[in-house]
């Protein structure tokens, strides 16, 4: 299964961040006394919706606005930028596998430019992706497939030489809808639904075999 491009979500493909994402956001709304429940942590994922927010907000005893609660938010820190994160265990061979065999590769995600040259300069993995495009860089985040689709164009490939390797399913999605084969990565550990996706894998090595036609 030849390609000319691969492109990468971030979180729960590139770092395991969902966990810890989670477990900052339930710091903040247990301020205002609103648990977050596995449900609500699993619905969360692959997505950065504020609409879902202020649907959490809105549990609150007492009434927060949702910017003076991403104020609260930002003030704890994140996964990005606290010196935690770390890539997912075979990544950093896997891309420059790719690369040294003439594969383009990207990174797309729904998550703000800010935080992801970030955590990409922490983890010295900036050079590593030809196209980087994050959330706040297009108007619709995923599942719409906009965000793929202004990759493939600025790497000037077709959809159908393209691999999408996500894991959640609002990303699987939005790469299925940009004309992508998609592959779903289970190795972040967090159950997900992914029967949408084209094939599976839970480690890199199977990304790589999937790649190769094995």
């Amino acid at each position: 299964m030849p390609r000319q491009c691969v492109l990468f979500d971030f979180d729960g493909v590139i770092a395991d961040t969902e966990r810890r994402n989670a477990d900052y956001l339930a710091a903040a709304l247990a301020q205002h006394g609103v648990t977050l429940s596995a449900a609500d942590r699993l619905a969360r994922v692959g997505t950065n919706d504020r609409t879902a927010l202020v649907e959490l907000l809105a549990r609150a005893p007492k009434p927060v606005g949702l910017e003076a609660f991403m104020a609260e938010r930002r003030l704890l820190g994140n996964s990005y930028e606290d010196g935690t994160i770390q890539p997912m265990p075979g990544l950093v061979d896997f891309v420059r596998g790719l690369r040294a065999a003439g594969v383009k590769t990207g990174l797309v995600s729904s998550t703000s430019a800010r935080l992801i040259l970030a955590a990409l300069d922490h983890m010295g993995m900036m050079a590593l992706f030809d196209v980087i495009l994050c959330g706040d860089m297009v108007e619709r985040t995923k599942p719409d497939p906009t965000c793929y689709q202004k990759a493939m164009a600025f790497l000037g490939v077709a959809p159908s030489d393209c691999v999408v390797i996500e894991d959640s399913a609002v990303g699987i999605r939005a790469g299925r809808a940009a004309g992508a084969y998609v592959i779903a990565y289970r190795g972040a550990g967090i159950p997900q639904d992914t029967r949408e996706a084209n094939a599976a894998a839970d480690t890199f090595a199977e990304c790589a075999a999937l790649l190769q036609g094995g």
